[in-house]
């Protein structure tokens, strides 16, 4: 929620801060910088540590920190403060995945696990805009930062009593997960990854204009429309973690092919509402969804540990990052049509089988026995 809080409050925070919207708008764009940067070096730092006191203390260093943005009344202070809790939700979102890859019943059970805690992120970017705009609206755009703030600590209160105790990983199951960074599998399938969300994230950015302008739905309806795609996301997250531990290539082969086609039907069809409203809903169900079988196709090669979990959230990051700045690059581009957006996305979604099956071709060639592959 307090990744997405600010663009619910955008006039309040230009006019109090003396800056301009678009400079306002950057602090998304900072705040996930520090993930995908700054997120993997906490990890580092803390791979020694056992999991419940490491989230414990970086939940607690968030909630802090989001609670500090209204004691400092400088652009770049607030722009510095946002920086680090993005590097700190980066950590979060690493500690989470690998405690619900432990906490898992059985080994076949992980991806159901992970979609549980990969709820709250569907949620959170569902409900962090238009609760902070509500809040800013009642009171001021300070008194988010400073509800935020104090539910991280009553988080860390709940998770105190209720997360278990596991044991630290060793120096050396430390120094061997390091060693998996030279894998060409696990590069390829985190590859998957950013252009999976990179697709859906540029078109997504572009869904607002595209109901209101090209569909001609009203600011209300569009609304209702962009709950509903976050509805579809929650939804859809929870049947694929449901089935992605036996069907990860399955799910996602499937999940690839309806985004492409909703992508393209929207950028054919925008102009109709009737066209417009399914494309928008369904790339919500099949879009961001796949987090759960990719994470799952990340840990068969690589563990579940902490460190691969947050790399892998960086890479996330930066497909959301990336697929955005290539869609607004495009839609400048093409004069102002975010037809081109759907367009950029459904070309990213476009290269992901051939890469996934060069992928298979490479691994295939080097398993032992294998036409020209080495013995070991």
């Amino acid at each position: 929620m307090s990744e997405l809080q600010t663009m619910g409050m955008l006039p309040d925070m230009a006019r109090s801060l003396g800056a301009s919207t678009a400079a306002i708008g950057a602090f998304i764009s900072i705040y996930a910088f520090g993930m995908a940067i700054g997120g993997p070096l906490i990890a580092w730092a803390l791979r020694l540590i056992a999991p419940k006191a490491a989230l414990l203390g970086v939940i607690t260093a968030y909630a802090v920190l989001e609670a500090a943005v209204p004691l400092v009344h400088n652009y770049w202070w607030v722009a510095a403060l946002r920086l680090l809790t993005g590097t700190l939700g980066a950590a979060v979102f690493g500690l989470t995945l690998t405690m619900a890859a432990r906490l898992a019943p059985s080994p076949d059970r992980i991806a159901s696990s992970i979609s549980i805690v990969l709820n709250g992120l569907m949620l959170g970017a569902v409900l962090g805009l238009p609760i902070s705009h509500a809040i800013a609206t009642a009171w001021n755009w300070q008194t988010s930062f400073v509800v935020l703030g104090v539910a991280g600590l009553i988080i860390v209160l709940l998770d105190l009593r209720t997360l278990p105790v596991l044991p630290a990983v060793s120096a050396q199951t430390s120094a061997d997960e390091l060693q998996q960074f030279r894998s060409t599998r696990l590069w390829g399938r985190c590859l998957v990854s950013l252009l999976t969300i990179g697709a859906t994230y540029g078109a997504f950015s572009y869904f607002t204009p595209l109901l209101e302008h090209d569909a001609g739905f009203s600011p209300n309806a569009t609304t209702v429309i962009l709950f509903g795609y976050g509805l579809c996301t929650v939804i859809g997250n929870n049947l694929v973690g449901r089935y992605a531990d036996q069907h990860a290539v399955t799910l996602l082969r499937i999940g690839h092919l309806a985004m492409i086609g909703s992508l393209v039907g929207l950028a054919l069809f925008s102009h109709l509402p009737w066209a417009a409203l399914p494309g928008v809903l369904l790339v919500g169900l099949v879009g961001v969804t796949m987090n759960p079988a990719l994470v799952v196709r990340v840990v068969e090669v690589a563990g579940a540990g902490n460190l691969v979990n947050t790399v892998h959230t960086s890479v996330i990051t930066l497909g959301v990052v990336a697929g955005s700045a290539i869609g607004g690059v495009a839609v400048s581009g093409a004069g102002d049509t975010t037809a081109a957006a759907m367009w950029t996305g459904a070309c990213a979604g476009w290269g992901l089988p051939r890469i996934a099956s060069g992928l298979r071709a490479r691994c295939r060639a080097r398993l032992p026995g294998s036409p020209g592959g080495p013995l070991a």
